[in-house]
């Protein structure tokens, strides 16, 4: 009898596609710590205290995008910045509970009439001419429109429309259709520790997700009265995306930079990120002397 084995193995590798590999271009996301998401399994929760919200308790998650070469460009307390694809989730992220959700990519991705090459290397082009722009800290614009200032979700949004694919349908959701709401009663230093009743939200088919708190004042997009808040679950749940396999020779997480959280170590206590120095602590500062003064008043809802 003929041995064929050698021959049918050599066959099979010939004929086996290339090795996966995630895609340039993928949107990238992770949860926040102790794998909470807000938005997801309607956790609506958000800290009363700023300090909280400086500390990592807002646990929002993050987005991020793929640009090749095992390579990310995110938004993070430094501003947007370039890095190891490993630093996506970073250990100190990972030792605090977080946990990849997966990348996604535009539904029509593979429609190469849709998508020619050189669409997609406008993704690239256009997220590297980010690098270097500064963080919102406050989160009153998100999306960049000119003023350089983005939030990670924010800034995966900007890029996109910017080749012309809206993955996220723009507008402000505060109740009813097409979102969840909660209240929530906050009760902390900053309400002089009595009861102050909001109601948060939780945006499905929009961007915007309106949020009532006690420093609503000072903190989101403001929209006909309301703030507003772009968060990355609503990103990450659109349908104007697919999900993509997860890639073995593309690591995101147990990288030693700092840690990608948006919304938590972003906001950094210490206010050292490059360009935004003393910006996290100016706001909570900020929020004292407008109570002082009387300027923002608490009130049950």
């Amino acid at each position: 009898m003929k041995k064929i084995f050698p021959l049918a193995v050599l066959v099979f590798l010939l004929s086996a596609g290339p090795a996966l590999s995630l895609e340039t271009g993928a949107m990238m996301y992770h949860s926040g710590r102790g794998d909470i998401l807000y938005g997801r399994d309607g956790n609506l929760a958000l800290p009363c205290s700023p300090l909280d919200a400086f500390y990592g308790e807002l646990k929002s998650g993050h987005a991020g995008l793929y640009i090749g070469g095992r390579k990310i460009i995110h938004a993070v307390r430094d501003g947007v910045i370039e890095v190891a694809s490993e630093n996506f989730i970073t250990q100190e992220d990972l030792d605090e509970g977080c946990k990849y959700l997966g990348a996604k990519v535009p539904a029509n991705f593979s429609d190469g009439a849709a998508w020619p090459q050189e669409r997609k290397d406008q993704i690239v082009v256009i997220a590297r001419e980010q690098v270097g722009k500064a963080y919102d800290f406050t989160f009153h614009l998100q999306t960049g429109n000119g003023s350089g200032d983005f939030t990670c979700v924010g800034l995966v949004e900007y890029v996109y429309e910017e080749v012309g694919y809206d993955v996220t349908p723009d507008g402000y959701y505060s109740t009813g259709a097409g979102g969840t709401t909660r209240d929530q009663t906050y009760n902390c230093i900053i309400t002089a520790f009595t009861d102050w009743t909001g109601t948060n939200s939780f945006a499905q088919a929009a961007e915007f997700s309106r949020i009532q708190h006690p420093l609503e004042a000072l903190v989101g997009r403001e929209h006909e009265g309301g703030k507003y808040i772009f968060f990355p679950y609503t990103q990450y749940i659109q349908t104007t995306t697919v999900a993509v396999p997860d890639d073995p020779d593309t690591p995101v997480s147990g990288g030693s930079g700092s840690g990608g959280l948006c919304f938590l170590s972003t906001v950094d206590p210490g206010g050292t990120a490059a360009g935004n120095t003393g910006k996290a602590p100016w706001l909570l500062g900020a929020a004292l002397l407008l109570i002082a003064a009387g300027t923002v008043r608490f009130r049950p809802r």
